[in-house]
């Protein structure tokens, strides 16, 4: 992927950017912070904005920064390809020359989420006017700053839909906030969230964790519970140039359905054709036929097994990356877990011709056990 949206473009209008200082606060008292709002050119007082939230803020406001948040919401707002939105771009606090850093972002979310929603923003809609809608309001942020981002989001997913966390420290172990173990224990019942995170290979190894392996760790936990999220692992380490590089398609992936957003059509020939697939049942590798077609605007889906012949293909979708389907299970398959499933249900993602993820058994309403599950084009 490319920052093809992240420098100034002809003919874009540009939003301003007001600086201000917050110093007041009782939540986190005597310390002091600047922040800073964007507001697109687009605003109207009339007609709400969405908003978006980032810690460190700083660095995302910055305009030759890693990021340059600010020019890629010119752009994209410009286009069409996300809402009219105002950012507020928030550092953390300082109590004379000590940063109060890691007592905001390295904590479980509940504090620092009433900073932001009883402090900072109702200082910004004082001046200007935010949707009452959750699926228009998201956060974001980098490091601890991320976990910071994915916390507020899982906390208060009441206010709060979407959540961008870059190279994000994870692998904390933080009372309250153990959240690839918290992620799965809502398998069952999902909360609302949609989850970006994009990570290095060589972030940051050290005596609190791998931040890699952290952030791997969220992903599989997020996989396993069926959330609506991604993972973009690059080459590089601690810090934004990965999470730069993809913040225009980011922000196109966050908010693809939101009402007025010109989503691109789905492109149906990443998935339609014909793929091999492989099982792996506890390290029994089992291989398929996965042949999907496009008819006008509706998938449908056959699947061939090695052992049992063609099964019965329902409910296949392709959206935002993700493939999901469901197919009747086998008697050779129907016992893979506790109980007997009645179904089985397929979550996969796409990149380059490949298909990852997981594929699991429901019985009585409850999903069991996932398999790991992969595809190639045959």
């Amino acid at each position: 992927m490319s920052n093809d949206n992240s420098m100034p473009e002809e003919g874009v209008p540009k939003g301003k950017i007001e600086q201000r200082t917050w110093e007041s606060s009782k939540i986190y008292p005597d310390s002091k912070r600047d922040y800073w709002v964007y507001i697109p050119e687009q605003y109207n007082a009339e007609e709400p904005a969405c908003l978006m939230v980032f810690q460190d803020g700083g660095a995302y406001v910055h305009p030759e920064g890693q990021v340059r948040a600010t020019t890629v919401f010119d752009n994209l707002i410009h286009s069409g390809e996300m809402p009219i939105t105002i950012a507020v771009f928030v550092n953390p606090g300082m109590i004379g020359e000590e940063s109060t850093r890691p007592i905001e972002y390295v904590d479980d979310g509940k504090v620092y989420s009433r900073f932001l929603l009883e402090e900072i923003i109702p200082e910004v809609t004082k001046d200007y006017n935010l949707v009452d809608d959750r699926e228009g309001w998201s956060i974001c942020g980098m490091s601890d700053g991320g976990l910071c981002s994915f916390a507020v989001a899982w906390q208060r997913n009441d206010i709060f839909s979407k959540s961008i966390c870059h190279i994000a420290s994870f692998a904390r172990h933080v009372k309250g906030a153990d959240f690839p173990y918290l992620v799965r224990q809502t398998r069952r019942d999902p909360k609302p969230l949609r989850v970006f995170l994009a990570d290095g290979e060589n972030d940051l190894n050290l005596d609190e964790g791998n931040w890699t392996i952290g952030n791997l760790n969220l992903a599989s936990a997020l996989q396993f519970a069926k959330y609506d999220y991604r993972l973009e692992m690059g080459p590089g380490g601690h810090d934004l140039a990965h999470g730069g590089e993809l913040f225009p398609e980011t922000l196109r992936w966050i908010w693809r359905d939101y009402p007025s957003v010109k989503a691109a059509r789905p492109n149906y020939d990443q998935v339609t054709g014909q793929w091999s697939m492989v099982t792996n049942f506890f390290g029994l590798e089992l291989n398929s036929t996965l042949n999907v077609s496009l008819e006008g605007d509706t998938l449908t889906a056959t699947l061939q097994d090695e052992k049992d012949g063609e099964l019965e293909v329902t409910n296949f979708t392709f959206e935002g990356g993700a493939v999901t389907y469901h197919y009747i299970p086998p008697t050779s398959q129907a016992s893979w877990g506790k109980g007997t499933s009645t179904s089985m249900i397929a979550l996969l993602r796409i990149k380059n011709d490949i298909l990852t993820g997981t594929v699991s058994g429901l019985s009585d309403g409850e999903t069991l056990y996932d398999h790991g599950l992969t595809g190639q084009r045959a």
